[in-house]
């Protein structure tokens, strides 16, 4: 059987990184694992990572870890590093498969060694022309320098390149080398692996030419392989299946997945959702099997075509049983995200000001992670004085805009406590739908004391106008038309109008008694809720000391005078107490008098288990 060393690059959950290093080595006396953990993640993970892998002789950690991101050379010298390990600890392999920590096997591990077995001399590489790009810069991939993340700077990233198109000369491509393009997962001989750290060591200034390029994960070791590797003995594809959605997202396999790649014709795949339970069990008790008595054909000349746009085509439509709170969300994967994560979290829902009060009152209590504003139209706000929180940037509003959800979940997978949320109304009304009703938030409403028409004016002109920049208005009537009008653009009134019902509802279903509160909401989200239970009165009292001027701070400046006229009023705000989602009884009758006469369990099991709890 084939001696095989796989590496795992990986960024997030040590326990399932663990998991999958030890379902990978044990299965095989000659099987190894060489683990490069980014340096982004928290500590206490890696940490972790150390402490389930230390007791096995077969694993191996690279201690000298790089922070890594999309598109950047780290990608590369991760696996580099983590190659030199192979050779200085002197592991018997011939074969090393690159794998990711959310990787999976699909077929069982002896069947994928016998397949090596039976391709001695083929390396499961792809490397092709430029053709291969289906979209964006090809050959200017290498032809100018490439300093700035195009994810995560994609300003200065434009700038620079058409800077460089305009006035600099083109680089040319290393001698000896023909530039090859491909995915970033493959399988090597060991023999090939130590060619190209030897042509490293020989060539360290054309080594340093591939940091230079954009994306080089995907031509780097593709360019070497179609160096030192007769074009026969080439396969035109990997032996891990992945697939990325029409914005260019990696598609992330979930329980239902199952019947899905089980049948496909790779041996691992990725993206793995680290909820799915039930499939990740699924794949490990078939990686362990083994070898089927006839095996699976694999075409390595051929590249596989996923139907993906087939299989959408084949899904039936459908229509909810209830309208959504704030517009329609076909297509959202809001529901996945949260539906499959178990952490609790805190929301912070209210006019800036006043939600940025109450996360400074929590900011120092061990157990919470106290974030910002993380919807912030053209910031992600990680709260004061904070630039980037494990690995995400606060200029990643662009990366962010294009899946909110995973970017959510991206950050609920880096807190390892609870984390604290800041929610402005009108951040983004779909996001706004799903957190307001999802189980896993302790959502807590920061609302005037007094519901009448003059606060509800300063709720939402706090919302609309912090950092807006106006002119002045010449009377205090057109100052109040001028608000009046702001708040209608940027916040339309059928949004004001279901955020108001929502507020209504939240005020009738916020408890009386704290200690009931504080009770329930330990027996939804367990002891990990104290921290904020054991200190909500510090919230009271940070809303309770802001002043008018304070609130109006950030206001335009006549603005500001129209708010400061209330001082004399001293306009009192409370954080609500709500231990489940609030429920919005006009919503589900709409639904009920346009579909089926279903109505939403929801209601009874809230109203139900009020009645318990009190």
């Amino acid at each position: 059987m084939a001696k095989i060393t796989f590496i795992i690059l990986a960024h997030e959950n040590a326990d399932h990184v663990a998991d999958l290093a030890h379902l990978l080595t044990e299965w095989d006396p000659h099987a190894n694992a060489v683990i490069h953990y980014d340096l982004n993640s928290p500590p206490r993970q890696f940490e972790r990572l150390k402490a389930r892998v230390s007791g096995s002789k077969k694993i191996f950690l690279v201690k000298d870890r790089l922070k890594c991101g999309w598109g950047n050379f780290s990608l590369v010298d991760a696996v580099v590093r983590s190659l030199r390990v192979i050779r200085r600890e002197k592991l018997d392999c011939e074969r090393v498969m690159l794998v990711s920590g959310a990787c999976m096997p699909i077929r069982p591990l002896a069947e994928f060694s016998q397949f090596l077995d039976a391709h001695p001399k083929t390396e499961f590489i792809e490397a092709f022309d430029s053709n291969w790009m289906v979209g964006g810069i090809r050959d200017d991939r290498y032809r100018y320098w490439h300093f700035f993340n195009f994810q995560t700077h994609p300003r200065l990233f434009s700038a620079h390149f058409q800077l460089q198109r305009r006035f600099w000369p083109k680089r040319r491509f290393p001698s000896g080398l023909e530039p090859r393009f491909g995915s970033q997962w493959w399988c090597l001989s060991w023999k090939l692996c130590e060619k190209i750290l030897d042509y490293i060591q020989k060539h360290p200034l054309k080594y340093f030419f591939f940091s230079t390029v954009w994306i080089p994960d995907e031509m780097f070791f593709q360019t070497l392989a179609f160096r030192f590797t007769p074009t026969d003995d080439l396969a035109r594809r990997n032996l891990t299946f992945f697939h990325f959605n029409q914005k260019g997202k990696p598609i992330v396999l979930m329980d239902d997945h199952s019947s899905l790649i089980k049948g496909l014709p790779f041996f691992f795949a990725r993206k793995v959702s680290s909820a799915a339970k039930k499939l990740r069990a699924e794949l490990a008790d078939i990686a362990k099997g083994p070898a089927p008595d006839k095996p699976i054909a694999i075409e390595v000349r051929t590249r596989y075509r996923f139907p993906y746009e087939e299989l959408l085509a084949a899904v039936p439509s459908s229509r909810p049983l209830t309208t959504r709170l704030f517009q329609k969300r076909d297509g959202s994967i809001w529901p996945d995200i949260l539906g499959k994560s178990t952490k609790s979290y805190v929301l912070l829902y209210g006019p800036p000001q006043l939600t940025r009060a109450a996360a400074d009152a929590l900011r120092d209590i061990a157990g919470l992670t106290v974030l910002g504003r993380v919807f912030q139209p053209g910031k992600v706000d990680f709260g004061p004085g904070r630039t980037s929180f494990h690995g995400l940037h606060t200029d990643d509003h662009a990366i962010r805009d294009l899946d909110m959800a995973s970017y959510f979940g991206r950050i609920l997978s880096r807190v390892e406590d609870v984390a604290v949320i800041e929610l402005c109304p009108g951040d983004d009304p779909p996001s706004e739908a799903a957190l307001l009703e999802d189980h896993n938030a302790v959502v807590l409403p920061v609302v005037p004391v007094e519901d009448n028409d003059t606060m509800e004016h300063v709720y939402w002109s706090l919302c609309v106008g912090e950092g807006l920049q106006v002119p002045p208005a010449p009377t205090p009537i057109a100052t109040h038309r001028s608000i009046e009008q702001t708040i209608e653009a940027r916040l339309p009134g059928e949004l004001r109008t279901r955020v108001e019902n929502y507020l209504k509802a939240a005020r009738i279903s916020a408890g009386d008694s704290e200690a009931q509160w504080s009770t329930a909401l330990r027996f939804r989200h367990g002891d990990a809720i104290r921290p904020l239970t054991g200190n909500i009165d510090r919230i009271d009292r940070a809303i309770s000391a802001l002043t008018v001027e304070e609130m109006a701070g950030g206001l335009p400046a006549d603005w500001r005078g129209s708010i400061m006229t209330l001082d004399s009023v001293k306009p009192r705000w409370k954080a609500l107490r709500l231990d489940a989602p609030a429920v919005l009884p006009s919503i589900f009758a709409i639904a009920a008098s346009e579909g089926p006469d279903i109505i939403p369990s929801t209601t009874f099991e809230i109203v139900n288990r009020r009645a318990t709890v009190k």
